[in-house]
């Protein structure tokens, strides 16, 4: 339901639960969903709950979870002032971080600026892609980034990032956990239209050959070293194949869980599928696997 604040302005507030908000249709838990339309309708969601709300954006990599109890959650709206797209100079952007990747992509290639088409097919945001910094093709999207805006739940006031600062690894951005990112400026590089639009056809058209079909979170685990790459440790282990209540590891990529026919899963099944994998390669390997997700209950 939309509500409208003190200040006049709206905010969609809605309960639903954990599967409506991860692409692995995962966690049977409640949330109470708010999305605010812009900064002034955020900081009245922060003035009547009595904790930081946990920031999710496109469920791209989220695990849900399976609580008892209602869970504050956040989003940021597609249709808000959350989705600007303001040049600053040539190549120079200001992007909302309810961008989409791919729209973003798409909206820059028109301008006749790239950069952004190697990761192009990764599904999300812009803010969720900046909060575990995204990469692809041996592109990261701290690259790019010259320098963030965004807001401190916990402390309730803004928070800015700037390039010298640094911060940035692989999968890991200088965003704290209670930090909601806004907007980022993206510096790219001229291009001329037509090619940057086809080299973006060829990576959706990549991952469409590659991805595993079905509903899932992306990636599993993090690769360990260059070279060694977490599929192939996970495939020696002998992890394709194995099941924990809807959810199985995908026969055609080992670092890949599918959901099983889509319907809504328990968490704590996701999570005993999680833990047996990475147990298989400990046990073959030595090595210890990290998971690449954000899970809702360890926040």
């Amino acid at each position: 339901m939309n509500f409208r604040l003190k200040s006049g302005f709206y905010m969609h507030i809605s309960e639903t639960q954990w599967y409506n908000l991860c692409s692995l249709r995962v966690g049977l838990g409640q949330v109470r969903l708010y999305e605010p339309e812009n900064l002034v309708a955020l900081r009245e969601i922060l003035q009547e709950i009595d904790s930081p709300p946990l920031i999710v954006a496109r469920g791209s990599n989220l695990i849900g979870a399976d609580n008892l109890t209602i869970m504050p959650v956040l989003r940021l709206p597609k249709s808000s002032e959350f989705a600007v797209v303001e040049q600053l100079d040539v190549c120079t952007f200001r992007l909302g971080a309810a961008l989409g990747l791919l729209e973003a992509a798409r909206i820059l290639a028109a301008r006749g600026c790239g950069g952004l088409a190697p990761l192009a097919g990764i599904p999300g945001s812009l803010g969720g892609a900046l909060a575990m910094n995204a990469g692809a093709n041996g592109q990261e999207i701290s690259s790019l980034v010259r320098e963030m805006r965004g807001w401190d739940l916990r402390l309730d006031r803004p928070w800015h990032w700037f390039r010298e600062q640094g911060g940035w690894g692989y999968r890991q951005s200088p965003i704290a956990k209670d930090v909601l990112i806004l907007e980022a400026v993206l510096e790219l590089y001229p291009v001329q239209t037509e090619d940057e639009t086809a080299l973006i056809l060829a990576e959706l058209n990549r991952r469409s050959l590659t991805n595993p079909k079905g509903a899932s979170a992306g990636s599993v685990f993090r690769n360990p070293s260059p070279g060694n790459p977490a599929g192939r440790l996970l495939e020696q282990a002998g992890c394709k194949g194995l099941s924990h209540g809807s959810f199985q590891v995908s026969q055609k990529h080992a670092n890949w869980i599918i959901n099983v026919g889509g319907k809504p899963g328990k968490a704590e099944d996701c999570r005993l599928l999680v833990n047996d994998m990475k147990k298989r390669v400990l046990d073959q390997s030595g090595l210890r696997l990290h998971c690449e997700w954000k899970w809702a209950d360890d926040a």
